[in-house]
């Protein structure tokens, strides 16, 4: 009886665990709002935010040879956790239409930078899955597995910085809507 051992199937996906915590805020009038969202909000040191996005991304792989065949990836796995915190508020009744109105842009905008933070987090775990999938064997296990990792922290590097550099271009999301003009 003969057992024919292949190397490992494709590179999975990216898993990506998403989830959205709710703070909530109460008032019928434009400053109740804000002064709620700023006490309540997300907090970073003496800074408060209306919204936060918190995102982890990890990869593993290990490697390793069969006979007949190079040196292989195996066991890959990419997983991205995005927790993105944002207000939630149920207009009372009485609340004007230009108070919700204005609300709802808001909310827009907000939504929309925060995923663009949760967005750099899914590149990036695309980016480790692409580096597996374009140089996931070599004749050396040792030479793959140090250039996964080489190539693998230069991906970590680029990326350390975009959230910094989109709340920098975006004034944190003011210059796209994340402010409130009443």
């Amino acid at each position: 009886m003969f057992a024919v051992i292949t190397p490992p199937a494709s590179i999975p996906n990216p898993v990506v665990v998403e989830a959205t915590r709710y703070y909530e805020i109460k008032g019928r009038h434009e400053a109740d709002l804000v002064k709620e969202m700023n006490s309540k909000g997300y907090r970073s040191g003496e800074t408060t935010y209306w919204g936060n996005t918190s995102t982890q991304v990890s990869w593993t792989f290990e490697v390793k040879k069969y006979p007949g065949h190079p040196c292989s990836v195996v066991n890959p796995k990419v997983s991205i956790h995005i927790t993105t915190t944002l207000p939630h508020w149920n207009p009372p009744a009485g609340t004007s239409e230009v108070v919700i109105k204005k609300w709802q842009k808001l909310y827009a905008a907000l939504q929309h930078h925060e995923g663009e933070h949760g967005q750099i987090a899914r590149d990036e775990g695309n980016a480790y899955v692409a580096l597996m999938r374009g140089h996931a064997s070599d004749d050396s296990c040792e030479r793959l597995k140090a250039w996964l990792d080489d190539e693998g922290n230069k991906i970590r590097q680029a990326d350390s910085g975009k959230n910094a550099e989109l709340d920098r271009r975006t004034r944190h999301g003011v210059d796209e809507g994340v402010s409130i003009s009443w």
